[in-house]
This record gives C-alpha cells, sequence and structure tokens, in this order.
C-alpha cells in the first residue's frame, strides 16, 4: 500500500513540474524597422545659368522628431545640420546625384528614428523645394521612392 502511495505522489509531482514548463511561450520579437529608398534625378535636374542640368547633392536623414528638420533654413542644414538637428538626427548618408543617375539605399533605423528626411542641395535654394519628410513607421519594412526633379525633391510609396 505505501508502494502505491509513494507512486501516486510520485506521478502527481512530475505531472506538476511538466505542467509548470508548459507556461507561455516568449512572444516573437517585433519585426524590424527597414526603410527602403529607390532616389533618382530627372534629367534636367538643377540647371545651371544657361539651363544646363548639374550634380546635386542630396542627404537623407533618419530623425526621431521631424520638427527641427521642417524648421531648419537651407543653409543652416547644409553648413551645420549637426547642430541645426541636434539629437533627433538618427543618422545621416549622402550621395551626389549626376543628371539622370538613380541609387538605391537600404536603411535600418533604430527604433527612435519616426521620420525620413530628404535635403537636396539645389543650386538656387530660393527658387527650389529642397526638402521633403515622410513618416517610418515602425516594425516593418517601406519603400518609398525619392525624386529629385528640375527644380523640387519629392518622396512618394514605392509600387
Amino acid at each position: 500500500m505505501m508502494r502505491v502511495t509513494q507512486r501516486s505522489l510520485l506521478s502527481a509531482g512530475f505531472c506538476l513540474m511538466l505542467a509548470a514548463c508548459g507556461g507561455k511561450a516568449l512572444a516573437p520579437p517585433p519585426p524590424p524597422t527597414i526603410v527602403q529608398l529607390a532616389v533618382s534625378a530627372d534629367a534636367g535636374v538643377n540647371p545651371d545659368a544657361k539651363g544646363r542640368a548639374t550634380p546635386v547633392v542630396v542627404r537623407y536623414y533618419l530623425l526621431g522628431n521631424a520638427g527641427p528638420f521642417e524648421a531648419a533654413d537651407f543653409f543652416s542644414l547644409f553648413d551645420g545640420d549637426e547642430k541645426a538637428l541636434g539629437a533627433t538626427m538618427v543618422s545621416r548618408e549622402e550621395v551626389t546625384l549626376r543628371p539622370g543617375d538613380s541609387v538605391s539605399s537600404r536603411l535600418a533605423p533604430m527604433q527612435e528614428a519616426k521620420a525620413l528626411g530628404v535635403f537636396v542641395a539645389f543650386r538656387d535654394p530660393n527658387k527650389t523645394q529642397w526638402r521633403a519628410v515622410v513618416p517610418v513607421p515602425a516594425n516593418k519594412t517601406t519603400a518609398y521612392k525619392v525624386s529629385v526633379l528640375r527644380d523640387r525633391v519629392t518622396i512618394t510609396p514605392a509600387p
């Protein structure tokens, strides 16, 4: 009789241990935040005084907050973007595009990146739209097309 009781207690204890091990499974980590860019310069981009297209410098910024980027003037960003953007600048990349050029880039921002800002150093910033900004959705891959046109930059969702 004692053997049956011991065996029952051992079985019950073993079952309790197994039940304790079967707790909630850990949730999988969220997917990464990825921004894919297709950047292209129009054939007639950034015309000089004679109307000839010229290269442009394009910078893209991952920002924790778009406010300082949207508030900064052209020369503050061109000459001192670190000072103008401060801690809101998560990362920065720069490329020079000749007329008709295109490049692609894959950005894997840190979680604090909330916006993508694009700055284009046009020859005449007073007659151009030299900046554009869009939100960066968290935990998903987002593709954008950045078009550097004759006198403006646009960011649109890529197909």
